[in-house]
């Protein structure tokens, strides 16, 4: 469970990090913001055993691995990409196979 919660705290801090990109408050920034506030609660869910938070972390994992591969293929792989969104979809897919693992199911009750 503890590498669960620090795989989402770390997406938590990925967005935060994002964030200081911008100079001012906007609509854009909301989002960043509502999603760090997101994975630090999942965070915390995954690490108290909770089991709304399995399911919101397989949810937005794969919504991520998804979505990020849906992109990389139409973008392509690029220096960019590759340090950018190749990480992020690798911790995705790392969450989705650490979720479906049997021991977690157990203990989330799944």
């Amino acid at each position: 469970m503890k590498i669960l919660a620090a795989i989402e705290a770390f997406a938590g801090v990925s967005y935060i990090l994002y964030l200081i990109r911008f100079q001012a408050i906007d609509p854009f920034v909301v989002l960043p913001l509502a999603m760090a506030a997101i994975s630090f609660g999942i965070a915390y869910g995954l690490y108290r055993i909770k089991r709304p938070a399995w399911f919101l972390s397989m949810g937005f994992s794969l919504f991520g691995l998804v979505f990020g591969s849906a992109g990389l293929l139409l973008v392509g792989l690029t220096l960019e990409s590759a340090l950018v969104d190749l990480p992020k979809l690798i911790l995705d897919l790392i969450t989705v196979l650490l979720l479906l693992s049997k021991d977690v199911r157990k203990a989330f009750r799944i």
